[in-house]
Order: C-alpha cells, then sequence, then structure tokens
C-alpha cells in the first residue's frame, strides 16, 4: 500500500526531467520528439536568458566604471574651485565689490553664568 502510492504520485522535476512522464504514456515513441524538442527549447531560452543578464551586468559595470571616473573628476575639480585664491579670482573676474576683511577676526570668550 505505501509502496503503491510513492509511485502514483507526480514529482514535476523528476517525472519531467528524468522522462519518466514518458513511461506513463502509453505511446512513449510519439511523445519522445515532442519532449526532446520541449527539453531543447527549454535549454536555450534558459542559457538565453543567462546570456542576456550577463551582458547587461556588464553593461552596468562600464556604466559604473564611467560614473565614478566622472564623480572623481567633478570632485577634484569642485576642491580646486573652492580654493581661497580660486574663489578670489572668481569673484574678481565677475566684478564683485567683495574683499579680504581688514582686520582678522577675534575669539570670543563667552562666560558661564550660573
Amino acid at each position: 500500500m505505501g509502496n503503491g502510492q510513492g509511485q502514483d504520485r507526480f514529482n514535476f522535476a523528476s517525472d519531467i526531467l528524468g522522462g519518466r512522464i514518458l513511461s506513463r504514456l502509453k505511446t512513449v515513441d510519439q511523445y519522445f520528439i515532442l519532449y526532446l524538442f520541449a527539453l531543447i527549447i527549454a535549454f536555450i531560452s534558459i542559457n538565453l536568458s543567462v546570456e542576456n543578464t550577463q551582458m547587461q551586468m556588464r553593461r552596468n559595470q562600464k556604466e559604473l566604471k564611467n560614473l565614478k571616473a566622472d564623480y572623481t573628476a567633478k570632485a577634484a575639480r569642485l576642491q580646486y574651485l573652492s580654493k581661497r585664491n580660486e574663489v578670489e579670482t572668481r569673484l574678481i573676474e565677475q566684478g564683485s565689490r567683495l574683499s579680504k576683511p581688514k582686520d582678522p577676526a577675534k575669539a570670543v570668550k563667552l562666560i558661564e553664568r550660573y
């Protein structure tokens, strides 16, 4: 009773991929070619899907590399432009009336009150 039920159960992976489904059908010769054709189509589809995924990953890696180089160049340019001398030069070029302070900044000491 226990052995008979184990053989009658349908296990998708082992029955389809292992070919046991053909032995359950009465006309094995007619469906064998269709079975092989379906397996080949599935195999080709899976391989194409994997290949497309790998190509997309390579494209993304190249794009990330380009974006990282672009980011590094922009960060270096921003650091250069934020230097004090460069800021002064750009202000003069634009006709700004801002100038350096004549008296340096003084430290302010706060007294704590209790």
